[in-house]
């Protein structure tokens, strides 16, 4: 019976074992599918910075040349004014000298008109592209506005997916924490299963190799050891007291019965020997000595049958306790196999999530590095700027005083 319910633990404890190494390969699974995912977001985040740095530039480039045009047509607006009200005067001196300056009148209008014509063509020409820079400027406003809102919605993803790789995170740990817990569980549970079935050289092997995670249970597992070899002791003394006195009872009552059935064939004979005829004689005496001599030889063989029955008894029950030993040896070996395996797997876990906790830092970083570029570069374009639209004002300040 105690062979049978050590065989049902084992099986118990290997049944969860397989369950334990199905949760682990699940997990792995899980970790390298979020690592993936978190490597793609990335990538994918770093083409849109790039993108919106591209865009940026080029916002920034039309807006200057959008306020070089500006000033220029500012200038020309001027300039037209200006040639306007020289025309007024012109005009005005022409008809107070119409009559003494009619031959010189048509050159000089003609210079005027063709001065203006070159002036409206080259105002035509600036508002035109100015409409064009406009057009493009718009464009790149709306490319921007939807670079915008795509990377504002990677951003989110990647917030997303952050806390689900927090949450992912905390499962697993959790997870690690229970198969830990569990697993020291089932090597305590492995530990009093070899040492019900007296393995003593499991029970080595198996404290040699799980004292790194039990050395707190070290004074506890040896009171109890001894006093299971205590209690297996005295039943196995009491055991065999039992057997032997089984069998002694067992030889008695055997014997009994051989003497009843020895007494009932006496009787027969007697009885078949007062029925004989009377020319026959019966010698009671032989038979008396015979059945004497039957006695003492069954009496001499009684121990002998005894003991060979104690000898054959114990040498079964011998054999049969060397072939548990020897498949328990093996479902612990086999156990023990199973528990550095799964300890491996465990380490293996800890390892990718410190190597992924790793790699979220160093990416964190580059990812505030990029931003303290991109103010950086967002300021200097901005300075830049400020100091070419007051050196274009300066210059056509100076081109309308030589003017």
């Amino acid at each position: 019976m105690e062979g049978i319910v050590a065989e049902d633990k084992y099986q118990k404890l290997a049944s969860e074992y397989a369950k334990l190494r199905a949760q682990a390969s699940v997990l792995r699974k899980g970790l390298l599918e979020e690592q993936i995912k978190s490597s793609n977001l990335r990538d994918q985040l770093k083409q849109k910075e790039t993108e919106a740095r591209r865009s940026e530039q080029e916002i920034d480039s039309l807006g200057f040349r959008n306020k070089q045009l500006e000033l220029r047509v500012a200038a020309l607006q001027e300039e037209l004014a200006t040639s306007e009200a020289r025309k007024k005067d012109k005009k005005r001196h022409l008809t107070e000298k119409n009559e003494t300056q009619q031959i010189n009148v048509p050159g000089v209008a003609n210079a005027d008109m063709s001065q203006d014509a070159l002036i409206f063509e080259e105002l035509q020409k600036k508002i035109i592209e100015n409409a064009e820079l406009t057009s493009m400027i718009d464009d790149k406003e709306r490319s921007l506005q939807l670079h915008a809102e795509h990377i504002k919605n990677i951003e989110e993803t990647m917030e997303k997916r952050n806390v689900e790789h927090a949450e992912n995170e905390k499962r697993l740990r959790k997870d690690m924490e229970m198969l830990q817990c569990r697993n020291q569980e089932l090597e305590t549970k492995l530990v009093e299963a070899a040492s019900m079935l007296g393995s003593e050289d499991a029970l080595s092997a198996s404290g040699s190799e799980n004292t790194p995670l039990h050395n707190h249970q070290n004074s506890h597992q040896v009171n109890v050891e001894s006093r299971i070899q205590s209690l297996e002791q005295e039943v196995a003394h009491w055991r065999s007291q039992y057997e032997l006195s089984k069998l002694y009872a067992d030889s008695i009552h055997t014997n009994d019965t051989k003497s009843n059935a020895s007494k009932e064939s006496k009787i027969n004979s007697s009885c078949s020997s007062t029925i004989t005829a009377a020319g026959l004689t019966v010698i009671p005496s032989f038979s008396d000595g015979k059945s004497k001599r039957d006695s003492g030889k069954e009496n001499q063989t009684i121990p002998c049958s005894k003991e060979l029955l104690i000898f054959n008894n114990l040498s079964k029950k011998l054999e049969q306790l060397l072939k548990d030993r020897a498949m328990a040896e093996s479902k612990v070996s086999s156990m023990e196999t199973e528990v550095d395996h799964l300890q491996g797997c465990l380490e293996n876990a800890t390892q990718e999530l410190k190597n992924k906790d790793e790699q979220i830092e160093s990416i964190n970083q580059a990812l505030h590095l990029l931003e303290e570029d991109l103010t950086t570069t967002r300021v200097n374009y901005d300075e830049q700027i400020s100091v070419l639209t007051e050196q274009v004002i300066s210059l056509s300040e100076q081109l309308a005083a030589s003017k």
